[in-house]
């Protein structure tokens, strides 16, 4: 067996599948959502756990590129593999240090994309216009593929200052208020991000926006499930017990206390962290790579703010509303920790529909 490339710091499809690196299949996972009735959804994640490279493969799949999904599971499945233009807006590349500059961004990247299909929207007087133009030109080729990566990260860099937060959000409802009418254009919709505002359109204003971010179809669509550690990694974790004189069973006990546990719905589901494992299959050590990536300055002001201590934090108990959504002038300690992936689902409780939620692994509560 050929020993693959760790792809640490690729998210594109493309360069994983046409050069030496491990691509973990969640082809039949993307199948099964899109081949339902709803076609519009939401999935909120933790940073750095995947979300770009699904939004990379939702993008070539729409576009039609067999090739890329030969030797995965959708490559041998009845998908029809028809060709849609897509709009990919991916908010981690896109300016928004202002709103003057979130607004020229935006216009900047929708008349890329048009030109790219050699679409002229520069007649079309608003931000909301050009995208609505965009939208009903591109369907002229075949019905429309929305893409939206991280779609509230101008929320979350401004979210110190409410005052500033609340500009990014309204222009960000504005821009996206049009999609709720464009239904005949559309082939499909897909929105990523870390947290869920309420007053952004893309939950108000979209009725049929399907948020499966605690749904069991969406359980293991991102993170690593055991199964899938073991398929995809077995020559680096093999290798690294017999170096360091380990049976693989203890090995194994021990990658699943730091890394394991992120649960993500009622069902007894659990994925592994994918950033902290390709980083200790790198390096080697067991080390808290994820926490030490970057722990955003609002997370520690809330703490500080609402919590004496960090110990008063675990073993809350919530109910799925309360763990959906909130508003910036009031955004919750707790389901704001869960979301961004510092707290887990723990265990649910049919009788009472409640959550109870705890640190995911050793990497976060350490």
């Amino acid at each position: 067996m050929i020993k693959k490339d760790l792809s640490l710091y690729i998210s594109n499809l493309g360069k994983m599948i046409e050069g030496n690196y491990i691509y973990v299949d969640k082809t039949r996972s993307i199948y099964n959502l899109f081949q339902g009735i709803s076609h519009y959804y939401f999935l909120s994640r933790p940073r750095r756990f995947g979300k770009s490279l699904l939004v990379s493969t939702l993008k070539e799949l729409f576009l039609g590129n067999k090739k890329l999904f030969e030797k995965l599971w959708i490559g041998s499945s009845d998908y029809d593999w028809q060709e849609h233009p897509v709009i990919d807006l991916d908010f981690s590349r896109i300016a928004h240090g202002t709103i003057d500059e979130l607004k020229a961004s935006l216009t900047w990247t929708l008349a890329q994309i048009a030109e790219n299909y050699s679409v002229d929207i520069s007649q079309a007087p608003t931000l909301s216009d050009k995208l609505v133009d965009l939208i009903q030109k591109l369907s002229r080729i075949n019905k429309v593929v929305v893409l939206v990566d991280e779609y509230d990260k101008p929320i979350l860099d401004h979210i110190e200052n409410v005052e500033d937060a609340e500009a990014q959000q309204v222009l960000l409802k504005s821009f996206y208020d049009p999609l709720k009418s464009m239904d005949a254009y559309l082939r499909a919709i897909f929105v990523t991000g870390v947290t869920k505002f309420s007053k952004t359109s893309l939950f108000s204003g979209m009725n049929n926006l399907n948020d499966i971010s605690l749904k069991p179809e969406a359980a293991e669509l991102l993170g690593y499930s055991q199964q899938e550690i073991e398929k995809y990694f077995s020559l680096y974790l093999h290798d690294f017990a017999q170096s360091n004189q380990s049976t693989f069973e203890i090995f194994m006990a021990d990658l699943k206390k730091w890394y394991n546990g992120y649960r993500f719905s009622s069902e007894k589901r659990y994925v592994y962290n994918p950033f902290s494992v390709l980083y200790f299959l790198q390096d080697k050590k067991f080390l808290n790579y994820w926490y030490q990536s970057g722990t955003p300055t609002f997370f520690i002001h809330l703490i500080k703010n609402q919590y004496n201590t960090i110990e008063a934090i675990n073993q809350v108990e919530m109910d799925q509303d309360s763990l959906g959504n909130f508003e910036l002038d009031n955004i919750p300690l707790v389901p704001l920790l869960f979301q961004a992936g510092y707290l887990t689902i723990a265990d649910y409780d049919v009788k009472s529909k409640k959550f109870k939620l705890d640190f995911p692994n050793f990497e976060v509560e350490l």
